[in-house]
């Protein structure tokens, strides 16, 4: 696992995808900070700015993942591991890490020179309450992201097929994700006291809820709300236990997927 982690480092690092993600966002970042300081919002845009990665960021996996672990299969290295006696459970879980640490690095580049940028030209106020609680939502975003695109890319040989099905997967996920947060969203009640007829309630509002606290783009919405920590603490639970069942849905069928 440890020789696997550590080739799959050195392939990170030389990759020119990953350099060109983080360099993009690191220019993003400080480019979105002049910006708004320039027109003089930047305090009240503070939120939107340093968590927009959450939204597209499952694009930017859904494209890593599928060219990072594709090449693997295109190269035939994913077979010679299988023949030199690598364990299937530790090629899968090697790929899943350099994929949720290629995923929070692009994520954090951006919000750190943004923050960096914000700092010098602003102070110290703009940084958002309940930073920690709201790194944490963004960090668990981006890792059940991260796994959900490694197991369709570990179960998907072909390089454009992958990348093409992570694709259209993460823009589902955006497009749900502003769906259950609308339909989350409405009022049990409407301003004239009648019952709502799109209010969603009883065990539909449970299930709805749960997909509001895993989809990039509600999560993403509630971090830069400021709802109560117990909707951040939702979130990072939801997304980790997301994460957790795509992982292990991924090993199952990885274990049993015929490698030619």
């Amino acid at each position: 696992m440890l020789n696997l982690l550590s080739a799959g480092f050195v392939r990170l690092r030389k990759s020119r995808l990953f350099w060109l993600f983080i360099i993009g966002e690191a220019a993003w970042g400080a480019l979105v900070a002049w910006l708004l300081y320039r027109f003089g919002n930047i305090r009240e845009n503070q939120n939107i700015c340093l968590f927009m990665p959450m939204i597209y960021g499952c694009v930017i996996e859904a494209v890593f993942c599928g060219f990072f672990i594709g090449t693997d299969y295109s190269d035939g290295t994913v077979r010679n591991k299988i023949s030199v006696g690598c364990g299937r459970a530790d090629i899968y879980l090697s790929n899943l890490v350099i994929c949720c640490f290629a995923g929070l690095a692009v994520m954090l580049m951006h919000m750190a020179v943004y923050s960096l940028i914000a700092l010098i030209l602003v102070g110290a106020e703009v940084f958002p309450q309940m930073l920690l609680l709201k790194l944490l939502s963004a960090v668990c975003t981006a890792l059940n992201g991260a796994a959900l695109f490694t197991a369709v890319s570990m179960l998907i040989s072909k390089i454009a097929s992958a990348v093409t099905a992570n694709i259209f997967i993460a823009l589902g996920s955006i497009l749900s994700g502003m769906f259950v947060y609308i339909s989350y969203s409405e009022p049990e009640f409407l301003k004239s006291g009648e019952a709502n007829p799109g209010y969603v309630g009883g065990a539909a509002r449970v299930i709805l809820s749960y997909f509001k606290a895993i989809l990039p783009t509600s999560t993403a919405l509630d971090v830069m709300s400021g709802h109560l920590p117990s909707e951040y603490l939702r979130v990072i639970l939801c997304s980790l236990s997301s994460a957790a069942a795509f992982t292990l849905i991924g090993l199952f069928a990885f274990r049993r997927k015929n490698i030619s």
